[in-house]
């Protein structure tokens, strides 16, 4: 193709393969529409490789059984590349890696198909759409054990902290902003590399599930805390927005609508510094009703306030779920 780049760069697609299949079936561009992301020299010069074999089998001056070697070379060579040099489990340092074999292997789907596809009527009794499934397959699952890899580490950061409730320890509130910080910034180097190449629609998916599944995980154990001071509920309150004033620069504008998790989790840090007046009021005129079970308040409250006669009474009216 008359590129010269490294073996380790990376630019957008040649040209596809598919144009000249548009006459003869009108609908190829909307089932296999070429990527728009950059792929790897290695994935261009495998569609190449791939295209010469094939070209190579159509020859009539070759006996049978040796086309039809050539084709079966063919499909090992995609076949090897499959093989991921990588486990993302392992390899999370580096989480650009998923995202190039994500790039390849759609790319080289897209090329399989093609080229199969335009020679299919000169080609032996052989078809590829097997691996063409297998490689977009495979390309989705990597970028999920990735994903899978990072909230992994979220979580491990996340146990470190030794609970919430900080009871009986000293400078927890610092322990807890700076697994924070530790967190925001991973969550930031993975989604910084998913944005740089990926499509915005799977970037965007990603990036929702990652901060979706943070919040939750955090919000699972603010809501199970049996008892907390009101100093560290303050200090807990002031993390929480710090966090999400941190996850509001990694979403930046890709994530306009805020999602019920995010929405839960402002609606907890007021639930940290609201009177036990107000939050009932909020419950009753529906502002967290909406987001919240009965049970899931009235928990946080016994943990925020003492348990009087007045402050019992005033519990006993957060009742009646809507979820």
């Amino acid at each position: 193709l008359g590129l010269s780049v490294s073996a380790n760069s990376t630019h957008k697609p040649p040209r596809d393969p598919c144009s000249p299949l548009t006459l003869q079936y009108p609908h190829i561009n909307t089932v296999m529409r070429l990527p728009e992301f950059p792929v790897s020299h290695k994935a261009v010069k495998l569609a190449e490789l791939f295209k010469k074999i094939l070209l190579e089998a159509t020859s009539k001056t070759l006996a049978p059984q040796a086309r039809l070697c050539l084709c079966e070379t063919a499909r090992t060579v995609i076949e090897l590349f499959m093989i991921p040099s990588f486990d993302p489990f392992v390899d999370t340092e580096n989480p650009g890696k998923a995202v190039t074999f994500f790039c390849d292997s759609w790319f080289l789907s897209h090329s399989v198909f093609c080229e199969s596809l335009l020679l299919k009527s000169e080609l032996p009794n052989e078809n590829f759409f097997d691996i063409v499934n297998d490689l977009r397959s495979k390309g989705t699952a990597t970028l999920g054990n990735n994903s899978d890899a990072l909230l992994e580490k979220v979580e491990t950061l996340f146990r470190q902290i030794g609970g919430l409730d900080g009871q009986g320890k000293e400078n927890h509130g610092m322990v807890i902003e700076m697994a924070f910080v530790q967190i925001v910034a991973l969550i930031n180097k993975y989604t910084s590399a998913w944005k740089k190449s990926l499509p915005k629609d799977r970037y965007i998916k990603l990036l929702q599930m990652t901060i979706d599944k943070t919040l939750k995980l955090i919000l699972t154990d603010t809501l199970s805390i049996q008892d907390i001071s009101a100093k560290h509920s303050t200090c807990l309150s002031n993390n929480f927005s710090l966090l999400l004033d941190q996850l509001s620069k990694v979403r930046s504008d890709d994530l306009p609508e805020d999602s019920d998790s995010w929405v839960r989790f402002k609606l907890v840090i007021g639930l940290m510094d609201d009177s036990l007046v107000k939050i009932v009021e909020n419950w009753e005129n529906g502002t967290l009703s909406r987001y919240f079970r009965s049970s899931e308040v009235q928990h946080l409250v016994r943990a925020l306030f003492q348990n009087t006669d007045k402050n019992a009474a005033l519990r006993r009216r957060i009742t009646g779920d809507v979820l």
